[in-house]
């Protein structure tokens, strides 16, 4: 088995420049040739010639530099009889010396360039890495076949006569081995190991007749790769359980470096079974003879058995007797130096180094011409940004993200083009003009409140135009007096114009990233500091009180998170500030010991500047426990000021609420900075106080947009102003976007607490190009990546990183598999028996007990008009049937808002609406997976629209569209609390990992309904895998 290994793992180690690695491609029978000072003598449209003599092609010719004649070239050639003409394998340009004088365009001095990316393509001629960069067959390490999404590092060069990129050489950027491990699943052709490695039959290396199955004890190759879930993927593989049967040593062979005869050898009779044979000493077995030189050596000593070989590297020392009398008498040590006289030193005492200053004024930040130029031809844009395949440093950041902050607003800019309206008219109401904007409902354009100018046909003047309020694809406009009452229906052409505030508002931050040091943004040793607050901690439980908090854990903590979460805050317009809790005690008693732990590491703050992590999975408490950090660091530390950021308005909204709700802040202790562009609707009496920006920030806790938090940067303050920056949801935020409010810390001493779920979603961007080079990657998930962040042996370091496990929201069944394919089924269910219980028993249920349905159904998926969102009317037809038998049942019927329709296309958004309206059911709750987000209901029925059986055999993006996204996934099975239905496509599904484990999962509990199943479903076994039992921890 070991020697099986030995020749998958080879071609990884070897190295492609040396000269026997290429004569290892050329047959025994043919004729090799060196030719080392040739020239090139001809040059055709397809060949070339060295010497007259050898005939090479432009992919022999080692980094694709073009060659011209008189070039003086290096070449390998071989032919296959005296009577064949000579063809050269590898040919290598001859780099100019001061005394040479070669003709030609010379390369770069610096040569090929390095990148690294994944294979976004891949063919039977080559494909391309990032979208951009083309590489051949040629051009891969001998042995790595390549697929889509596999991490690659690649030396590439930039082809002057079509200004295309092209890489030379392509390796994987990371491969390991791992032995002793066990398959976990198959289902067809595609498998995963440990269930953390996943692999592919049509691109595994296996021995011969042997092909894996559930539970083999293997050893494989695996490398790093972006295979949904999954980030590894195995590269070969090969049993490690071989049969029992006693094998017997046939031969010994030494091979590859004695090329000399220098060794001979004997074997002795040895007979062996294989699992001795894997810890077999090869001295036991062979012996060597001496016939050469002295000195050490390295040899492959090949050890065959009938049905495998083993190998063993050994490293030779031959000696001489004489040696012993050539020894030194005595240790080497340097001579002391002379004493000089000493002579005297000028030193210059320089001035250090000025405190950073926050800018006053917001740059434009325009988008580079060249990049633009590029972008607009379609050309390579590392020709204009050739930054972006530098490894991502303290240094590369800034031109970096510059770029990929560019790159997405000429994506904003293209898409807002294209919907451009002409012709089109104004509908006049007594007060406002009305415009139609089609596909305004589906977020094509996304409007926000901003006053522009709108030139119209057949008028003189521009008129300003500020909209007020949307309504599906109608926008009501509110414009002057004058330009109100003298139009009379003139068609007009409307443009969008894109916001760039926030763009350029992360460019400003990124200029102040230089001042952090690698602690903040790329940490790899932790660097302990005194902790902020040293109290001591008051013990929470008493002797025979356990149980008594268990209980509580149990009943009053889901009734305390849906008094937070329905509270009236409206109601209590003064805040009453209660009783401060004594230091050492928490504000909220009913947290479980994983939120008390995260909040005494915030409080102490021993970490900072690096980062501390709260990683919280759905419904286990996040906002909760944000909440009383904040109010921790608010009381205890009179000194602090805390920043509180969201990516989104609503999120930020959910913060300052929870705050006013806990009873323990006054009025004068919060503020809500809103947007200008944003009405005050939510929390009325802290945004009204953060009108005056300048004022506010003289609160202690002020919460806003991470957009929002660049408004700071214009008045002035210090650096060090804030001195705690909290960032919740921080996995829906670009990183650019997360490094508004971090810019506004001290970067010695400042604080940062990133709260979010770097499984859930993550930011949203839209140009292609800029996800492929990291603008897609959050902060949070970048940082959870390094191995300072990563889960060890133990569990994650508890001084950076605080896992929340107790779940309460959902039900076990609806908890067991995103636990275990997400989670390392760690989440445990704490949430109240009689709320998640109240459905296991719907008589349409096909399985009572279990709250999940999977309805397959095989229907037609549509598009209409010019919209490119799809919709399937089936589907459509049979979220409406499960909504009217949950909402108009005789007994105990659900409220309408208690269900949440989530589909991932506006369209079939659009068809469920109307048919729940037809219904009388328009109160139910139907969007996007992005709009539930952070969102919880008592049943969710999910519409997974696609159905393209056809094109099933094709990229699994191109069937499923947003479908193929895991963390989508993740975020809607996540939703409900009390059942869960999924209706879709089994047969188009089951090509995406996630959704073929849940259609495996209903399977095996008898809870799925409809259309027929897939085979590869049915012939599926039952796993462990799958077992409730082992899927989650319920805790009681």
């Amino acid at each position: 088995m070991h020697g099986i290994i030995a020749k998958l793992l080879s071609p990884l180690w070897r190295t492609a420049e040396d000269e026997a690695d290429a004569q290892s491609y050329v047959p025994a029978e043919k004729e090799i040739r060196h030719v080392s000072g040739g020239v090139v003598t001809c040059l055709c449209q397809d060949y070339g010639l060295i010497d007259d003599a050898v005939c090479f092609t432009s992919e022999e010719v080692l980094g694709g530099y073009p060659l011209h004649v008189g070039d003086a070239v290096r070449a390998i050639a071989v032919r296959g009889g005296s009577h064949d003409g000579w063809r050269a394998i590898r040919v290598e340009r001859m780099t100019a010396t001061w005394d040479d004088d070669v003709k030609g365009p010379k390369p770069e001095s610096s040569g090929p360039k390095p990148l690294v990316g994944t294979i976004t393509s891949c063919g039977q001629d080559g494909g391309f890495i990032n979208q951009t960069t083309f590489f051949s067959r040629q051009a891969l390490c001998q042995g790595f076949v390549p697929m889509k999404g596999d991490w690659v590092q690649a030396q590439y060069f930039i082809n002057p006569r079509n200004w295309s990129s092209q890489a030379s050489s392509v390796s994987p950027l990371r491969y390991r081995r791992m032995d002793h491990v066990r398959v976990s699943s198959m289902c067809g052709s595609r498998g995963t190991v440990e269930d953390s490695v996943f692999f592919t039959l049509d691109s595994l290396l296996l021995p011969d007749q042997y092909r894996p199955q559930p539970g083999d004890l293997v050893s494989v190759v695996v490398l790093e790769s972006c295979q949904s879930l999954y980030s590894w993927r195995a590269l070969c593989m090969a049993p490690t359980q071989l049969s029992s049967e006693t094998q017997r040593l046939q031969r010994c062979q030494l091979a590859g470096w004695d090329a000399e005869g220098q060794f001979t050898l004997g074997t002795f009779a040895c007979t062996v079974p294989p699992p001795q044979a894997q810890v077999l000493q090869p001295a036991a077995i062979a012996r060597l003879l001496y016939k050469g030189n002295l000195g050490r050596c390295t040899e492959l000593l090949l050890l065959h058995f009938p049905k495998f070989t083993i190998g063993r590297c050994l490293e030779v020392a031959v000696r001489s007797e004489e040696e012993g009398l050539l020894q030194a008498n005595a240790p080497y040590s340097v001579a002391a130096p002379l004493s000089k006289r000493q002579e005297t030193r000028v030193v210059t005492v320089l001035p250090g180094p000025s405190p950073r200053h926050l800018p006053n004024f917001l740059a434009n930040y325009p988008v580079p011409k060249a990049l633009r130029d590029s972008v607009e031809a379609q050309r390579d844009v590392l020709l204009a940004q050739p930054q972006l395949t530098e490894p991502l440093s303290l240094s590369s950041m800034r031109p970096r993200f510059s770029a990929l902050l560019w790159l997405e607003e000429l994506e904003d800019e293209k898409e807002l083009q294209e919907l451009r309206l002409s012709c089109v008219f104004l509908r006049k109401g007594a007060t406002y003009l009305h415009l139609e904007v089609p596909g305004l409902a589906e977020g094509r354009p996304r409007l926000i409140i901003a006053e522009d100018e709108c030139g119209g046909r057949g008028c003189a003047t521009s008129c300003p135009f500020l909209y007020l309020q949307v309504y599906e694809e109608d926008v009501s406009l509110r414009v002057n007096s004058e330009f109100h009452s003298c139009y009379m229906g003139e068609p007009l052409d409307v443009e969008f114009t894109l916001n760039r505030l926030t763009m350029r508002r992360c460019h400003c931050a990124l200029e102040q990233i230089r001042h952090f040091g690698e602690n903040a943004l790329f940490p790899t040793t932790l660097v302990l500091q005194a902790p902020q607050w040293s109290g001591k901690w008051a013990t929470q439980t008493k002797t025979g009180e356990g149980t008594l908090w268990r209980r509580a854990q149990r009943v009053l903590w889901p009734r305390f998170l849906w008094l937070m979460f329905h509270r009236n805050s409206a109601a209590d317009e003064s805040t009453r500030c209660k009783g401060v809790p004594a230091p050492g005690r928490f504000f909220n008693s009913l947290l479980n010991p994983a939120q008390r732990e995260a909040v005494k590491r915030i409080l102490a703050g021993e970490c900072r500047p690096t980062p501390y992590i709260l990683f919280g999975p759905p419904g286990t408490g996040k906002t909760i426990t944000l909440v009383e950090a904040i109010l921790q660091v608010y009381h205890r530390l009179p000194g602090s000021r805390v920043l509180v950021c969201t990516p989104s308005n609503s999120a930020a909204d959910l913060i300052c609420e929870r705050l006013h709700d806990s009873g323990f802040l006054n009025a004068a202790s919060l503020v809500r900075v809103n947007a200008t562009c944003r009405p005050e609707e939510v929390v009325r009496q802290y945004s009204q106080a953060g009108e005056d920006i300048r004022q506010a920030l003289f609160h202690r806790i002020v919460v806003s947009t991470c957009s929002s938090a660049g408004m700071f940067y214009q008045i002035r303050i210090c650096v060090g102003h804030f001195t705690h920056v909290f960032i919740d949801e921080a996995g829906q935020a670009t990183e650019p976007e997360a490094l508004i409010p971090l810019g506004l810390l001290s970067e010695k001493d400042g604080q940062i607490v990133l709260a979010g779920d770097p499984l859930q979603l993550g930011p949203v961007v839209k140009s292609r190009l800029a996800a492929t080079y990291g603008l897609g990657m959050s902060l949070l998930e970048r940082l959870m990546s390094r191995t300072l962040y990563s889960r060890g042996e133990q569990g994650y370091n508890p001084l950076l990183v605080t896992k929340l496990v107790y779940n309460y929201r959902s039900h076990e069944a609806l908890l067991a598999l995103p636990s275990r394919l997400f989670y390392a089924g760690e989440l445990c269910v704490r949430a109240e028996r009689a709320v998640v219980d109240c459905l296991c028993n719907w008589n349409r249920l096909p399985t009572k007990g279990f709250p999940v349905i999977f309805h397959g159904i095989r229907g037609v998926e549509m598009r209409e008009g010019s919209s490119p969102s799809w919709f399937n009317p089936g589907e459509a037809v049979q979220v409406m049937l499960y909504c009217c038998q949950l909402a108009k049942r005789l007994y105990k019927p659900i409220a309408a808002t208690d269900i949440g329709v989530i589909t991932p296309y506006r369209k079939q958004v659009e068809k469920i609406r109307l048919l729940l309206h037809r219904v009388g059911l328009m109160d139910i709750r139907v969007g996007s997976v992005e709009e539930f987000q952070g969102q919880e209901a008592l049943v969710v029925i999910l519409s997974t629209v696609r159905s393209n059986e056809v094109a099933v055999n094709e990229d699994s993006q191109f069937v499923l569209g947003f479908l193929s996204n895991h963390r989508r996934f993740n975020v809607a099975v996540t939703r409900p609390k009390a059942l869960l239905i999924v209706v879709g496509n089994p047969h188009v599904l089951v090509k995406d990992p996630c959704f073929s484990a849940l259609l495996q999962y209903c399977y095996e509990n008898g809870a799925f309904l409809g259309c027929d199943l897939p085979s590869s479903i049915r012939a599926a076994r039952r796993f462990v895998f799958f077992s409730l039992s082992l899927c989650v921890c319920v805790c009681v």
